[in-house]
């Protein structure tokens, strides 16, 4: 009897690492097809209105579930209007600009805010549904002028940058 016990254990181990990774693990690429028309929904109209010249300051005068900290203009941090939770949890939304991750902020405010489709602001409920765990303060997921072309993917045609001898 003894001799089974560390192959429960080991087997117990195992079962619980899976459905670990699988119930709190993030989506590795999510699927923008699925997401709902949930959250609030900003549109380029809106946008010109405020007269905001940055992607920015486009955020800042219209998404009203975050407060944006910048310096002099230059984007410095984000906060959802979530509360503090009571765990260590990622304190930032997740960015999307034309289904790409956003990594950096500072990008924000060197994009125009006039090639703004629109912007879809998810909040932490709806952020963790569709994008895991790491979206626990929120998701924007914005549309630009300059990824209107990213639904077709059939590669562009090169026949004519290829020189024959």
């Amino acid at each position: 009897m003894f001799r089974s016990l560390p192959r429960a254990a080991a087997f117990f181990a195992v079962c619980a690492t899976i459905l670990f990774q699988i119930g709190c693990g993030s989506r590795a690429a999510p699927d923008f097809q699925d997401t709902p028309q949930v959250g609030q929904l900003i549109t380029a109209e809106e946008i010109r209105r405020t007269g905001a010249s940055t992607a920015w300051e486009a955020l800042k005068y219209t998404v009203r579930s975050h407060q944006f900290i910048d310096d002099k203009g230059h984007p410095v941090r984000i906060f959802s209007n979530r509360g503090v939770g009571s765990m260590v949890l990622r304190e930032e939304p997740l960015i999307f600009v034309d289904r790409a991750r956003l990594s950096d902020i500072l990008l924000l405010g060197q994009m125009p805010a006039h090639h703004i489709l629109s912007v879809r602001v998810l909040n932490s409920s709806d952020g963790t549904t569709y994008f895991g765990t790491s979206a626990v303060a929120g998701v924007f997921l914005i549309e630009s002028t300059m990824g209107a072309d990213l639904g077709d993917d059939t590669p562009p045609d090169t026949s004519g940058l290829i020189r024959r001898k």
